[in-house]
């Protein structure tokens, strides 16, 4: 994986209110840029997680907006957060990828800015990781909930079992759409000792390139505990970037899989068939999302990918043929968003049970 270059930060220093805790135990590195008031949730839910010592370190991506002022007043509060802003844009994988070479803690999570935590999350980690020394990370439940507070599903919740993984079953359980989210993760500072670093250059599927290549290697806990909660951001960069921020990505992680010499080859084989049927699912998928959102170009994309990588010729035509009326025949792309907001209606009424479990777990601006 290719070395950030050096860059100068500017370190703020401020008058604690509390003296540091010599030694914390965890490390929650929030890389951030222009999102100051989603930030301070995100801090918020960090600080308060009680029992443990936590360093909260923000990582400001050269935002130049209030971002600065909102950390500062928070620091005010909580001797626990540390600040440095770079100068100058290092772009999101860099910035990702230089906060964790700051941690220097034994445990460790990422938390995007965007993200919060929830009560109890670190005590339930770190309690687990002690009674398993070998587990390399622990993973909770992580909560997908729209910007409207709608909660749209708990991954983690559906996995067969709770407790120790190891592989291959643990690395196949990563399969199939339900990989645990790194927001509702806290790793041993080890990982990146013995396994190095993510590759953030691959965007989109570094975090689940990075977790694969941890459960080949390593026993992994899971417990169905709510942890964290991950937005569906309707101007994040997946929702906004063109197919080939993550496309290629993905082809680099099927490709690290088919290196990956802590599984056998007949396990090797396994993983990569049911990525590729992710993949599959997931380009159709994301086209058809595109062409609702009137993304038309992406969705030739993907009908493009599908087509060369899969020679699934028929559902790319569906694509193509809907992206061509969207663009030239008048109500096409009318009833394709009205088609979409039907199905969203009809997917929502049918998780009301998790509004009912979850909601009074979120927190709102």
């Amino acid at each position: 994986m290719r070395t950030p270059k050096t860059v100068t930060l500017r370190v703020y220093t401020v008058t604690f209110a509390m003296p540091d805790t010599p030694h914390p135990l965890v490390t929650v590195v929030i890389p951030t840029y222009q999102r100051p008031i989603l930030l301070q949730r995100a801090i918020a839910s960090a600080v308060e997680q009680h029992g443990i010592d936590v360093r909260v370190c923000v990582f400001d991506n050269c935002s130049n907006d209030d971002t600065e002022g909102v950390v500062r007043r928070m620091m005010r509060s909580y001797h626990q957060i540390r600040y440095q802003c770079h100068s100058r844009n290092l772009g999101a994988a860099a910035n990702f990828d230089f906060a964790l070479r700051s941690v220097d803690t034994p445990f460790f999570s990422v938390l995007s800015d965007d993200d919060y935590l929830l009560p109890g999350f670190y005590q339930h980690a770190l309690d687990g990781l002690a009674e398993y020394p070998a587990a390399m990370f622990w993973a909770g439940v992580t909560l997908n909930v729209d910007e409207q507070g709608v909660v749209w599903d708990d991954r983690v919740q559906r996995w067969p079992r709770e407790g120790i993984f190891e592989a291959p079953e643990g690395v196949m359980a990563m399969t199939g759409g339900m990989a645990p989210t790194w927001t509702g993760t806290v790793f041993r500072r080890e990982v990146l000792q013995q396994a190095g670093f993510p590759e953030f250059e691959m965007l989109g599927p570094a975090d689940l390139d990075y977790c694969l290549r941890l459960a080949s290697r390593f026993p992994y806990l899971v417990e169905k505990h709510p942890s964290a909660v991950f937005t569906l951001n309707s101007a994040s960069f997946s929702a906004t970037q063109p197919l080939s921020s993550f496309w290629p990505g993905w082809i680099k992680m099927l490709r690290n899989v088919a290196k990956m010499d802590s599984l056998t080859t007949q396990d090797r084989e396994r993983v990569l068939e049911a990525l590729h049927a992710d993949a599959r699912r997931m380009l159709f998928r994301r086209g058809a999302h595109a062409l609702c959102a009137g993304r038309r170009d992406y969705a030739r994309d993907a009908a493009q990918a599908l087509a060369m990588h899969y020679g699934q010729n028929a559902r790319a035509r569906i694509l193509r043929v809907l992206a061509f009326g969207g663009e030239r025949v008048p109500g096409v792309q009318i009833m394709l968003s009205r088609l979409y907001k039907l199905m969203e209606a009809r997917i929502v009424h049918s998780r009301e049970g998790l509004q009912g479990r979850y909601g009074h777990l979120l927190r709102y601006i």
